[in-house]
């Protein structure tokens, strides 16, 4: 986990960016085999790959980005636990979404959970007026996204946010593409009815 933890930190700032060419060359599957024969820095290369895209689609799913930075770091550190089973098949992206999708679901819950709390706390009197505010405002950035189902946010925002392609979705959420097709165009009617109603 520290591995983990180290690089998502490190990745971003170029300071790791002295990764041999041959891994920045290789395919998710090639890296992950080498992963689980042990070479750390194959792993590394993932992450470095597609760090950006994992952050991006948690921050669409949580609307925070201390929470989405958390995610990210729990799909690496979740993927990490997969490499000793791994058998290449070309579907790493879908594995890596899953696995993505998974950790926002159960933040999602956490949130929940915590939002109870504060919300308790302030019905008491006990919590600090400009945090109330703070999370208001958050709430409002995050309305028109969050007003969709799971269902389709999910495709949303594996879309525009993880710019993954129609099949790469449908293998990703295990659903057929013609669905896939059909939550884009409704969670797009929807995103629009919301906007216009503001």
């Amino acid at each position: 986990m520290n591995h983990v933890r180290r690089h998502l930190s490190l990745v971003g700032s170029g300071e790791k960016r002295h990764a041999d060419d041959a891994f920045e060359q290789r395919s998710d599957d090639d890296l992950m085999l080498l992963a689980r024969g042990g070479m750390h820095s194959a792993f590394d290369a993932l992450i470095r790959r597609h760090q950006r895209r994992v952050l991006r689609v948690a921050m669409r799913c949580l609307g925070d980005s201390a929470l989405a930075a958390d995610v990210a770091q729990n799909t690496f550190v979740a993927l990490l636990r997969v490499v000793p089973n791994y058998r290449p098949s070309g579907k790493f992206t879908g594995l890596l979404y899953r696995v993505l999708l998974n950790q926002c679901r159960m933040a999602r819950r956490s949130q929940r959970s915590a939002q109870r709390v504060l919300n308790e706390a302030a019905a008491a009197g006990d919590l600090d007026p400009s945090q109330v505010l703070l999370r208001e405002q958050r709430r409002d950035v995050e309305r028109a996204l969050r007003r969709l189902s799971t269902k389709l946010r999910e495709v949303v925002v594996l879309r525009f946010a993880a710019d993954l392609d129609y099949p790469e979705i449908s293998e990703t959420l295990r659903i057929p593409v013609g669905t896939v097709k059909r939550r884009i165009f409704v969670a797009k009617a929807k995103l629009r009815e919301i906007l216009e109603d503001e």
